[in-house]
Order: structure tokens, then sequence, then C-alpha cells
């Protein structure tokens, strides 16, 4: 589903669902069957595609339209279904199957399958940044509450990370560009400090490095890598993501939160 539009899939799976309608008029049950299934087996694949974040932390499922269309279809076709003349069982039993498999595929895909922790895939509702404080390389103890009146990208890594290696000369490339409006990339990580020490002496990123000293759960520390999040200036996070977005979209939220205030 990344290569075909969304609108096309919805498209084919309402086609589906109008000709298995029209093939129950005709009392042909079993071709009515099968494209009903075929339609609804798209709508649920979508929202399914959506809630295990395929299509990137660009379009997350909350700030996506065609995820509530999704949805809202697959909810009138559970009323239709259960208002149809069938066994208790069968009429009841079915939708609770279904929704239990894909709650379980949907957990498996994120806690076991190597998918960002659950929380990821929830907006922040922009709220206070939770705590966090970290080692500088002068050694000292730093806290993010040090940057408010900043907008901050706070970047957990590790040098074994190949996607966090990729992604850092980028980040390090957002700095140079936005520097001077006060914007700053915190690059934390739970390493040790000769592990880090090492590594920085041939890879230098423009911006704050830091080992991790302390964190609260928000931040799902060590669970995943690359995790991210952009701080307003009055210390709100708006966004968080996991994996590596593409610059433009990076480089829109961040001069999004660089605006002045209106």
């Amino acid at each position: 589903m990344r290569t075909i539009p969304i609108p096309y899939v919805l498209g084919v799976a309402v086609a589906l669902i109008i000709v298995g309608a029209l093939f129950f008029r005709r009392d042909r049950r079993e071709a009515g069957w099968a494209a009903m299934l075929s339609g609804y087996a798209l709508i649920a694949g979508l929202v399914f595609a959506y809630l295990t974040g395929r299509f990137g932390p660009e379009r997350p499922w909350y700030d996506a339209p065609y995820f509530y269309a999704a949805a809202a279809m697959l909810l009138v076709g559970a009323i239709l279904w259960l208002r149809r003349p069938a066994p208790t069982l069968v009429r009841f039993g079915l939708p609770v199957m279904v929704l239990v498999l894909a709650g379980g595929a949907i957990t498996l895909k994120r806690t076991l399958g190597g998918a960002a922790p659950l929380a990821m895939a929830m907006p922040t509702r922009s709220q206070p940044a939770p705590a966090l404080t970290w080692f500088g390389t002068d050694g000292k103890l730093h806290a993010l509450s040090d940057l408010k009146g900043k907008v901050v990208l706070l970047n957990f890594w590790a040098t074994w990370c190949t996607p966090c290696r990729r992604e850092m000369p980028m980040l390090s490339k957002l700095q140079n560009v936005h520097a001077d409006d006060g914007f700053v990339v915190l690059y934390v990580s739970l390493e040790e400090p000769p592990v880090l020490a090492d590594f920085l002496r041939t890879n230098r990123f423009d911006g704050v490095q830091g080992r991790l000293a302390q964190a609260a759960p928000f931040y799902n520390a060590g669970k995943f890598y690359p995790l991210s999040y952009l701080i307003s200036r009055d210390g709100r996070v708006e966004k968080r993501w996991s994996g590596r977005p593409s610059e433009a979209w990076i480089d829109s939220a961040i001069r999004e939160e660089l605006k002045p205030a209106s």
C-alpha cells in the first residue's frame, strides 16, 4: 500500500462491496460474499497499515482522513453484520474473533517485530516535556529545562544503530540551517563514555551531544532506535517519531515551531 495511492485502494474496496451487494440482490450469494469480503479485507488492511506505522511518521493514523474513512466503513460493515439474521454465536462471535486477532497482530507487530513502542503511535497533545538530564561532553550534568526558549529536536541514538548513523548527518545539517533561529539538536545516547568518545572522535555532528543520566518513562529511552521528539520553545512535545522521516518533513516541522507566536 506504499506505492498504490490510498484513494484508489478505498475506491476499489467500495466498488467490491457494491458489486457484492448487487450479486446478493440477484441471489448469487457465493459471488456476493467473495466480493464483499474482498472489499472489507482491503479496508481492514488499510486500517492495519496505518495503526502499525506502515506509511511512515509523516502520515500517522490520527492525522490521516483516509484512516477515519476506512475505520467508518469497517464500523458500518460491522453494524450491518450484527443486524443480519444469523445464530447468535456466529453473529457476535465472528466480529469478536476478528477484533482479538487484529489486536493481537498489531501488538505483536509493535512489540516483537522490531517496531517502535506502542506509545509512539499516539499523538503527543502538546504535553509538557517530562524531565530529562544528561552528562555533556564537558562531564557536567545538564537538564532539558535549561534549553527552554529554544526549539529542541531530542534524538535518542546508539553507535551500533545503522539508521541512527545515517540520520545524524541530516540532523546536523538542519542544526546548521536553523542554529541562528533558536534551534538545537540534542543527541542523547545510553552508551558508556569510552564508547561514545571513541565514536565521536571520528564522527562530528553539529548540535549538543550527551550521555543519558535520567529520563521519564514517556521517552521510551533505549527501547527503539532512533527515536526523536520535537519540543517547542515553551517546553511542549509537539511531535515524536521513530525511524527516519524525510528531511523535507522534519525541516517543515522545525520551521513551523520556529515561527514567531501570533
